[in-house]
């Protein structure tokens, strides 16, 4: 078994750093985070990216210091327990994410595929593939989207239970400001992410229901 372990750990240190270094740059260090010595090691990279931090496929965290070491103590928590929260997840679910999610890249390229297909219709390419192509793409790309969407709430779900409502809705408040406001990332973070009041709503309706019909 610790053969086994030896390998498995030194797959998931290659597979962080290759991973690191193809999304975000070239990993400087790895050490805990602001020395909390019961949690993980992180990776830490330096970029001047829109991303504070990433949980990775293989159960790794790899963080901006850049970004962070901008942040507050509070903030800089809030981005590691977030990530934490993408970790924090029964295997078969981060098994079904990750399909979800594969299979929205492959509804992506099938849905640029039709595009193109469409060109060819005035030139007798029928459209009724064309169209079967394209709703059967565009169910992939919704559902992928489903997907990280309720990964993210998941996510901020698990910080916001660590540090507290008010510490997590500052927190976010500081972040929004450090972060980037490129139309591109207020894209993504529309689509992607759920705003941190409704967060706080959503937590208190679970604690209400959790009362109300407890497990």
């Amino acid at each position: 078994m610790q053969a086994v372990d030896r390998v498995s750990n030194r797959f998931r240190d290659l597979f962080t750093r290759v991973f690191a270094r193809l999304y975000h740059g070239p990993v400087e260090s790895v050490s805990s985070f602001n020395g909390y010595s019961d949690d993980q090691d992180v990776y830490w990279f330096e970029s001047n990216s829109a991303a504070f931090g990433q949980a990775t496929p293989v159960g790794t965290i790899i963080l901006n210091k850049q970004r962070m070491d901008n942040l507050s103590d509070e903030a800089a928590e809030l981005v590691y327990r977030h990530e934490q929260g993408h970790l924090n997840r029964l295997p078969v679910f981060r098994g079904l994410f990750w399909g979800l999610i594969l299979n929205g890249a492959i509804g992506i390229y099938y849905f640029l595929q039709s595009l193109g297909y469409s060109l060819l219709i005035p030139f007798g390419v029928t459209i009724e593939p064309v169209a079967m192509m394209v709703g059967v793409s565009l169910i992939l790309i919704l559902l992928m989207v489903g997907a990280a969407r309720l990964e993210e709430l998941a996510a901020d779900l698990y910080a916001l239970r660590s540090m507290g409502e008010e510490e997590f809705l500052t927190a976010y408040d500081e972040i929004s400001e450090e972060g980037s406001d490129s139309l591109h990332v207020r894209i993504v973070n529309q689509i992607q992410y759920t705003d941190p009041e409704n967060v706080v709503k959503f937590h208190r309706f679970l604690a209400r229901a959790k009362t109300l019909y407890p497990a």
